[in-house]
């Protein structure tokens, strides 16, 4: 990977030049010659997405272009595609080029256009049992080598370091002012670590919750009382994954980030959240956002998955399978398994919980929520709410599997 600020500016402004001399280098064709560079812009898909260009190059002598992607990564990013990724080559897109600021870490990067050609809502059993694998095969390369991960500036996801309790104040300061910090304990942030500022978080979801008496048919009492237990003693929900094997993780590893084509190639992308932690954590939220795609139809840009090519069981297992597989004795599948509930809770908590602040910040009060939650989503079309008025039956499902998990730890 070439690293030149001067040749990432010329590959920028689409000069042919630059963009023929670093394909000769990558792909070692002296012969090679990009006689045109065009760009077309990729729209994001939040408000918060770093922006990203589709580069068409065409070639002397070849009918059709070839397309590259150039994005700008932040930090944790960089040093994965810098440092690992050439260790996963048949998982991830291939990083063509890279620049990296010295000041914070982020990154300017270039990298293969990876096709789609197979929407996640029709993956075929085949397809989720080859995504298993290569999730199977990430984990198992990197296999307690927290040192070197850490090293290269990947975060540890369940850091027992605790975090500066000033720093949470002057970072969180609406949370403390407003009352949710106060449901937390210096026990739950000490045991927390460096999750504290999402735990932060979650109690103001926790709070937002209860004040709107929870959410029918989702969240009742016994989720909610639930959850507050872990925020007041997350200790039985942490100490099951931090006697893990730790490894690297992609962090978010959903749908919309696994590429499947047409040739059964899988790829992986999105490592904006890769950190280092017990691969179970990846598998849960595989598994937890399965049952959600998303669809440009939806105000939300969400839909529910119809039906499942395998079931969760299926997929815990093929998954175990295939890292025993690699690992052998060096790991205990039956620990992995054990855990799934304490990961399954962690996810639910740290992923779901602090969305709940923002998504209902404008609903006035619980009677107005109770009202909202009789009418049928058909009401919804073309306001806010639709889109989270569509996915209650998956929450539904989600926030049954947490109270299951919560009541086997």
């Amino acid at each position: 990977m070439r690293q030149s600020k001067l040749l990432a500016t010329q590959l920028q402004r689409r000069d042919p030049d630059a963009w023929t001399a670093l394909l000769r280098d990558y792909m070692e064709l002296e012969g090679l010659v990009v006689t045109a560079v065009s760009t077309q812009p990729i729209p994001p898909r939040t408000k918060n997405s770093r922006r990203m260009t589709r580069y068409i190059l065409e070639l002397a002598g070849h009918s059709d272009p070839i397309s590259l992607i150039g994005r700008h990564i932040e930090a944790v990013e960089a040093a994965f595609y810098r440092d690992f990724a050439l260790r996963l080559p048949h998982l991830t897109p291939g990083c063509i080029f890279l620049h990296q600021a010295e000041a914070n870490g982020s990154a300017w990067a270039v990298l293969d256009d990876v096709p789609d050609d197979i929407d996640p809502g029709r993956w075929a059993v085949a397809d989720v049992n080859a995504i298993l694998e290569k999730l199977a095969h990430l984990h198992a390369t990197f296999i307690d080598q927290t040192d070197e991960l850490t090293s290269a500036g990947l975060p540890q996801r369940l850091d027992r370091t605790p975090y500066p309790w000033s720093t949470l104040v002057s970072q969180q300061a609406v949370y403390f002012e407003e009352g949710p910090a106060a449901i937390l304990s210096e026990h739950a942030l000490a045991q927390a670590g460096q999750l504290a500022p999402l735990f932060l978080q979650a109690a103001n979801g926790l709070v937002v919750m209860r004040d709107l008496g929870g959410w029918p048919g989702i969240l009742g009492e016994s989720h909610l009382t639930a959850v507050a237990d872990l925020l007041d003693d997350p200790v039985p929900l942490l100490e099951p994954l931090r006697q893990l094997p730790p490894t690297l993780l992609h962090g978010d590893p959903n749908n919309h980030h696994w590429r499947v084509t047409v040739f059964a190639d899988h790829r992986l992308t999105g490592w904006q959240t890769a950190a280092v932690g017990p691969g179970i954590c990846d598998l849960v939220s595989f598994i937890e956002q399965f049952g959600l795609l998303e669809s440009r139809e939806l105000g939300s840009g969400f839909k529910t998955r119809p039906l499942w090519p395998v079931n969760e069981e299926t997929i815990i297992d093929s998954y175990l399978l295939a890292l025993s597989h690699r690992l052998g004795s060096r790991v205990s599948t039956r620990a992995l398994r054990q855990a799934i509930p304490a990961a399954r809770c962690l996810y639910v908590i740290t992923n779901w919980f602090p969305h709940f602040a923002t998504w209902f910040e404008e609903m006035p009060n619980k009677f107005t929520w109770q009202k909202v939650n009789r009418m049928a989503p058909s009401e919804f079309v073309n306001t806010p709410l639709y889109g989270f008025m569509q996915l209650r039956p998956f929450l539904s499902g989600v926030f049954e599997r947490f109270i299951l998990a919560f009541r086997s730890l």
